[in-house]
Order: structure tokens, then sequence, then C-alpha cells
């Protein structure tokens, strides 16, 4: 199994496929390298695609402590010197664009792009008269099955189970929700709530004044979770940003509308390739 040293000593399991314009593909939270399976099958004849687990997920080492937005943002800036990818598309989804804009804005050397899937401005709330990030719906969801409102809730893997709901705008097969279950039960709970409790403080708004790159934002229309509003924000903020909706997705729009999504991608980086070969 390929792993990369990233910082703190800590190993990250990866996987390298195809040749060409490196691609770095950081997943969502609670899930792992494998959600993006679907853009590395299209991607791989074309760009050379590496995507990774967060420490502490998946198959990467899972040390005792140092689970904090700044470590992910280092890890994955190691990774793409390791892997010599400099400068690189980096693509986050969720929790993970939240990293991804963490590490182009501390190193903006090693980014040629930037592509973020159902994002957000900031975690959660309202700032500027705008919502963003998760909703207080999504809270009490989560709440109730931690036992954070009356100290009952569910068993961790119940939790996990019932997140799908969240997930998908329209009704998915059973393997898509055993696929993105055997997913999540690779992040151990105390990980999972030491990376909540350090990320809910986030705010972009700042970041977003700094970041110089071409930059796509992909975003599904019924995203419950990642509220489209904050989606919305984020591409009126970064300069020459562009928005694209799914119009048939919620959170996971790279599933529900596999070929749509990939589409957007592949236009994208050509519109990255022409500008690397003017410059």
């Amino acid at each position: 199994m390929p792993f990369c040293d990233a910082t703190d000593g800590v190993k990250l399991y990866y996987e390298d496929f195809g040749d060409g314009l490196p691609i770095v593909f950081t997943a969502a939270g609670n899930l792992t390298h494998k959600m993006w399976e679907g853009q590395v099958a299209a991607l791989a004849g074309r760009c050379r695609t590496v995507t990774y687990d967060w420490r502490g997920t998946g198959d990467s080492d899972k040390p005792r402590s140092g689970y904090t937005g700044e470590a992910l943002a280092a890890d994955l800036a190691a990774l793409i010197e390791r892997l010599d990818l400099a400068p690189a598309i980096l693509v986050g989804h969720g929790l993970g664009a939240h990293v991804t804009i963490l590490a182009a804005t501390a190193r903006p050397e090693l980014v040629r792009g930037l592509v973020l899937v159902s994002t957000a401005p900031w975690f959660s709330g309202e700032r500027d008269g705008a919502v963003g990030g998760v909703s207080e719906e999504f809270y009490r969801f989560v709440a109730e099955r931690t036992g954070m409102n009356d100290g009952r809730g569910v068993p961790y893997a119940q939790a996990c189970a019932d997140l799908s709901e969240w997930l998908f705008h329209r009704e998915q097969p059973p393997a898509v929700h055993s696929w993105i279950f055997e997913q999540a039960m690779t992040w151990p709970q105390f990980v999972l709530n030491a990376y909540a409790r350090n990320m809910r403080e986030i705010d972009h708004r700042e970041r977003l004044r700094q970041i110089g790159c071409p930059t796509l934002i992909i975003q599904g229309r019924h995203d419950r979770k990642q509220r489209y509003e904050g989606a919305a924000y984020m591409a009126s903020r970064i300069k020459g940003a562009r928005l694209v909706t799914l119009e048939e997705s919620a959170h996971m729009g790279e599933i529900e509308e596999l070929n749509t999504f990939n589409r957007a991608l592949i236009s994208f980086i050509q519109e990255v390739e022409a500008l690397k070969r003017v410059a």
C-alpha cells in the first residue's frame, strides 16, 4: 500500500493514477479517498489523479492527537511536495473544501487551481446577511444521535447509517448507502468529534480575498447540509470564480449527477491547461 510521510511523522494512505496535470482530491468528512472513484476513472486517462485519506481516517495513520484543520492543511501541502505535484489543481468536498482553502491560502505556490464542492465560507450560521455552512437542522440531527441534548444518543454505526438521508436529493440504491457507510466506519468517532470541535469556528471571509488562482465552485441546489447560499456567497467573493449548480443533487453531486459533475470538472481542467499554455 502506498503511503506518504506527512507532518509529525504521520503516514497518509494515497492512490496515484494517470499522467499529466496533477489533480489532488480531498475527501469529505466521514468519507475516504474512495468517494472519488467516479472522478478518477473519468480523469486518469488525461491527468495525474491523487486521492488520499485524512490523518486518523481510512487507511492513514491514526495518531493519539493532532486532529485540527491546520494539521490537515499541512498534510495536504506535504503530500503535494513529497509526490512532486506542484502546482496542482486541488479538489475538496464539504469539510475537505475547508482543508483545501486553508492549504491554498497558506501555500499558494503549490496550487494551480481550486475546485470547491459542497462548500461553505464558514462552518455554520449567518455572516454578512448570508447563510452558509451546516444548518441548524443538521446540528439538531447530530445532537440527537450523539447524546449532546439528553445524554443518550445512538450507537455510532446507527448515526453513520442515518447520515445518508442528508446526502442525497433522490433515493439511492442500497449499494450506494452501503458504500458510504463502509467509508464512514473507518472514521473513529473520537477523530470525527475532534475535527468537528476544532473546525467549528472556521471562517474563510478574509481568505476568500487571498485566492488568486482559477476557482470552480460546484454545488447541489438541494443541499440541506452545506447550504447552497454559502456557495453562492463564495462565488461572489472569490475573484473570477465560477459557480456550477447541480439542479438534481444535494450534498453528493459527484454521485447523483456523475456525468454532469465530471463534465464541469473536465471543462475547468481544460481552462487551466489553456492558461498554462498562454503563460
